[in-house]
């Protein structure tokens, strides 16, 4: 054992700046796998473990209060998976939020009385205001940190044309309706400011029924059964939601960047495979002859093998605990920017099966690859090592020589070089291959997500317009030629959302004149519906109805039910698929036309959103209840993810920069050390310096560009069906994203010009080295 061990000091020392390279590639593997895992292991426990303590319902149901009844309450306690049950008083209205985050931001609201007793979905009440304020309200985590409203600060909502201004009191955190992905907002108004609300708007009184199931209950089972309770009891569901479907809502963006971090860190940990098969292949064939020397001395082969293995088995694992230690600077920050989508806050705690998982996958994976790659040892003969071949046949055939070849002798000995080094460009070929997937990858988000934004928001939203205004008149069809003669509209479509029953399912139907003339087709499979007897519905009322395309379903507002035939499936990220289209005719047949209506306006380039809705109002006066500014709450939700997008890309390109740098000092290492006295000959009969790196570069050159140039437009292909994956995971069935060959190819040429930089970068050290000393060695 201690003959191993000063074999694996001399192997170390001998190759410790290779092998400290290799550490890097494991340190930045590390780094990333471990941010995935404690994703991946510490937010989703601690989620479950704020709802417990929370007391969180495992069904919500949002009812009517005036069809309310004690008979219904009844039925719904003595449901066999009901274990507890309360019932929670609010107000629920579409709200207008006045200046968040710069502009106007629309919402179904629930206002609760924060006076209430709470048994289930407790409050934990992270902040206050110091001093006493006048018109008090407590705002959820959500609202408050992304709307940018802190404690002492007024923030206005906007009711059916009035305002309606308060002073924000407290920041609560609560798991029921904790943040927008849910369509449905609560906030928290004391006992007078809550009557004082429920008096002036004279209606939408609700009572939110929180169920908790016994152990092992199907929620989604027991939620069907409480809806048909309620249909029976003539009481309309407004709004339900089971726990499984609000946790996968809050942790939607948590989940998926998980994914997109274990994936990138795949490609870096392969890298690391390559990297460090190549080194002891390299160093076998280098260090051939003390092989068979050492054979020769006694030293079995199962020996060496593992002199060779342990110093980079032990960079692996030393490198991968820093790595952990370094994820750890990181994740405050990202677990901030998670937290704010989530709408709930935890503490970043370390992670014990993280740091083992991480470190022994890792180690692992390097000990099992370089013990296979090293195997190469046992096959060694040591005289026929200790001549430099492993069969007895280490002569080449001399390709491109000088005197045959035709063209300049400087290409000629960069060809030599090149086919000299396969093992080398193999390795280069494989690297880069590789890391232009994350290379194609980023450019793409850059095209999509900043060049071409709205490739990207129309994936992950719905319609957007540029104003929506809400409108009284039932002269839907005066008031849209009022606003079209406007200047600056291009297009007005009349366009509603509705909360709507479909079969047992509630849903949010999307009620519109026209869907062709729409800018945001979700319609992924089939077509939108066109009459009034047609309709389009949600993945994930397709798949819990059990209904496709063809089939048909019965639809219900109110006290109104009617049959339509599904013409088409549609997506609707906010919304988890819980969705129905419905033409205007189709809705009018339920709601008998009573409805105020919605108009979403087209603005041409240039126009000024916020003149436009002054000019409405002037234009059309009382007959407009509300107006946002939608384009400018687009353009927020741009600049968030703009700023995440060019992290991303900004971190890719430096970790892809790291790593060839790294691959490519091995590289070029090994063909000065291996190639010494070539070097020194050409030195010698009058080659520069600068010659013999320009050919050491370019020698790497071909296989560099057929490697990014490749895989770059193999994206082409595998691009999409990434986007598929990805975009799917959030229910995004159907996504915008494009893969321009220019992006594709430029990003590849910026890779190119990388990897020639530092490949010129670490060839100069030959010009140091002296002919005689060259030849010498």
């Amino acid at each position: 054992m201690k003959q191993i061990s000063h074999l694996s000091h001399y192997f170390f020392r001998k190759d410790k700046k290779q092998i400290l390279s290799f550490g890097m590639i494991i340190l930045i593997t590390a780094l990333i796998l471990h941010l995935a895992l404690v994703l991946a292991l510490r937010i989703d426990p601690a989620y479950d473990r704020l709802s417990d303590e929370l007391h969180s319902a495992d069904i919500d149901m949002v009812i009517p209060q005036m069809t309310d009844s004690a008979a219904l309450s009844d039925a719904v306690r003595r449901h066999p998976s009901v274990e507890q049950f309360e019932q929670q008083r609010a107000i629920l209205q579409k709200a207008v939020m006045k200046d968040f985050r710069g502009t106007d931001f629309e919402l179904n609201i629930l206002f609760y009385n924060w006076d209430d007793h709470r048994a289930i979905h407790r409050l934990s009440c992270r902040q206050r205001s110091e001093e006493a304020v006048q018109n008090p309200i407590y705002l959820p985590l959500y609202i408050a940190e992304f709307g940018e409203y802190a404690p002492g600060e007024t923030i206005t909502f906007s009711i059916g044309g009035k305002d309606f201004p308060y002073t924000v009191a407290g920041v609560v955190q609560e798991m029921q309706y904790g943040n927008a992905s849910a369509e449905l907002m609560g906030v928290f108004l004391p006992d007078a400011q809550y009557r004082q609300l429920a008096q002036a708007l004279e209606g939408g009184e609700v009572v939110n029924y929180a169920v908790r199931t016994v152990e092992g209950a199907d929620r989604q089972a027991v939620l069907a059964d409480l809806r048909k309770t309620a249909k029976q009891q003539q009481s309309p569901v407004l709004f339900s939601l089971t726990r499984e479907a609000k946790k996968q809502s809050r942790m939607m963006v948590t989940n998926l960047l998980t994914v997109i971090l274990a994936a990138f860190a795949v490609i870096v940990l392969l890298v690391s495979i390559f990297l460090c098969r190549f080194r002891i292949k390299t160093t076998v064939a280098e260090e051939m002859a003390q092989m068979g020397v050492l054979k020769s001395l006694g030293f079995t082969s199962g020996g060496i093998i593992a002199a060779e293995v342990l110093p980079y088995t032990a960079a692996a694992l030393l490198f991968s605990v820093l790595g952990v230690a370094l994820s750890y600077g990181l994740l405050p920050s990202l677990v901030n920017v998670l937290a704010l989508q989530a709408g709930f806050r935890f503490d970043v705690a370390y992670s014990p099966a993280a740091l083992i998982l991480t470190a022994a996958l890792l180690t692992g994976v390097t000990l099992v690859f370089t013990w296979l790659a090293a195997g190469r040892i046992r096959r060694l003969l040591p005289i026929a090592a200790i001549r430099g071949a492993t069969d007895g046949r280490s002569m080449k055939k001399n390709r491109f020589a000088l005197d045959r070849t035709p063209g300049s002798v400087h290409v000629t000995l960069m060809l030599k070089q090149m086919n000299a080094s396969a093992r080398q460009n193999a390795l280069l070929f494989v690297v880069l291959f590789v890391m232009t997937i994350l290379i194609a990858f980023s450019g793409s988000l850059f095209y999509n997500g900043i060049i071409r934004p709205d490739h990207l928001m129309n994936t992950l939203s719905d319609e957007s317009p540029d104003v929506i205004l809400q409108v009284s008149s039932s002269d839907i069809v005066g008031m849209k030629r009022a606003i079209g003669s406007l200047d600056g509209t291009e297009q007005v479509l009349s366009y509603s959302i509705r909360q709507v029953q479909v079969g047992d399912e509630n849903a949010v139907a999307f009620v519109c004149e026209d869907f062709s003339q729409t800018q945001n087709d979700g319609c992924y499979e089939g077509q939108n519906p066109v009459s009034d007897r047609e309709m389009a519905i949600g993945s994930a009322l397709a798949e819990r109805l059990g209904r496709s395309v063809g089939d048909t379903a019965v639809v219900t507002y109110g006290d109104t039910s009617r049959s339509y035939r599904i013409v088409g499936l549609v997506q609707s990220v906010n919304n988890r698929g819980e969705i129905c289209e419905l033409t205007d005719q189709g809705f009018a047949a339920l709601s008998g036309g009573k409805e105020t209506h919605s108009l979403y306006v087209y603005l041409k380039n240039g126009a000024d959103a916020d003149g436009f809705i002054e000019k409405a109002k002037a234009a059309c006066g009382g007959e407009i209840v509300s107006a946002v500014n939608a384009a400018k709450k687009q353009r927020e939700a741009q600049s968030l993810y703009i700023g995440i997008i060019t992290v991303v890309i900004a971190a890719i390109f430096a970790v892809t920069a790291l790593i060839v740098l790294l691959i490519l000092f091995v590289i070029i290492r090994s063909m000065i050390t291996q190639r010494r006295q070539e070097f020194g000959i050409y030195k010698a009969i009058g080659y520069s310096g600068r010659q013999l790196v320009a050919q050491t570069a370019g020698s790497l050159m071909p296989v560099t560009v057929a490697a990014a140039l490749s895989s770059a437009l193999l994206g082409l292909v595998w691009l999409p069906a990434v986007n598929h994956a990805i975009f799917g995971m959030v229910g995004a069935m159907k996504n915008h994203m494009e893969q321009p060959v220019g992006i594709l190819l430029l990003f590849a040429a910026a890779e190119i010009a990388v990897t020639l930089l530092i490949s010129v970068l670490l060839a100069r050290p030959i010009k140091k080295i002296e002919a005689y000393s060259l030849i010498k060695e």
